[in-house]
This record gives structure tokens, sequence and C-alpha cells, in this order.
């Protein structure tokens, strides 16, 4: 797989997380999702405008960021030599992700099957990260041998 192909790959599932996780946070706020707040009880939270303001703007704004850095961005970036600046940026997004369900999971329970689908994205978004990190490496020093200075 080229670094294009994995560079696609991080765009298209950064961009679902990011709007899954600004819907999400909409619905909570809004009430679309129909969620008791009972389902709170044992957490900090009194109603659903705080962790909904960190799902979207936490979660589903890591998220964002990591698609456009790896869309436009800087790839390099010298303080974070040798790795690839939107690589380590998608590469958080999705430990973002991961702790986000990990705690969510651990506060309220694992109530329903997107919870997994949304914790295994998250493990995506990483694995991912680390092939860009990889591709991006390799095609620099495959050009260098079809390309000698």
């Amino acid at each position: 797989m080229g670094e294009r192909s994995v560079r696609i790959a991080v765009v298209v599932v950064n961009l679902f997380a990011a709007l899954s996780a600004f819907a999400g946070a909409l619905g909570l706020v809004v009430g679309y999702m129909d969620i008791p707040v009972s389902e709170l009880r044992g957490t900090p939270f009194a109603d659903f405008t705080v962790p909904a303001l960190l799902l979207g703007f936490v979660v589903g704004g890591g998220a964002l960021a990591a698609a456009l850095i790896a869309l436009f961005g800087p790839h390099r970036i010298a303080l974070f030599e040798p790795l690839r600046f939107d690589a380590l940026v998608a590469a958080v997004a999705g430990s973002i992700m991961v702790g986000w369900m990990v705690v969510e999971i651990a506060m309220i329970g694992l109530d329903i099957w997107v919870q997994a689908l949304y914790f295994v994205v998250g493990l995506l978004m990483i694995g991912l990260a680390g092939l860009l990190q990889w591709a991006e490496s390799h095609e620099i020093s495959m050009s260098a041998v079809h390309h000698p200075a």
C-alpha cells in the first residue's frame, strides 16, 4: 500500500470519526439521541452538556485536525523528527478516541455495540497513523534508491 493510499485512508477514517463525534455531541445536547440522564448516575456529570462538549471539541476536533493535517498540513516539523507530524497527530486523535471509549465504558458500562465499534475505529486510527509513518519514511528511502543524489 503506497503512501497516497494510506493518506487517503487516514483522512477518510478521521473524517468519519470527526463527523460521528460532532453528530453525537449535537445529539446529546439537543436530546435527539433519547438517552436518559439516569445513565449518568455514578459519574461526575449532572447532565450531558459537559460530555457533549468534550466529545465534540476534543474527540471530534482532534479527529478533524488529524484529517485536515493529513490532507493539507505539514507532513514534517523538525521538532518531532523522526516522527512525521501528520502521522503523530493521527495517532494522538486515535488515542483520544480509544481513551474516550475506555472512560465511557468504565463510567456507564458497555451498553450498545456502537461503543465497541468506536473503540475499534480508534484502534484503526492508531494503526493507520503507524502505517502512514512507515509509508512516508519508506517512500523517502525508496525515492533515494531510484534517484540517487
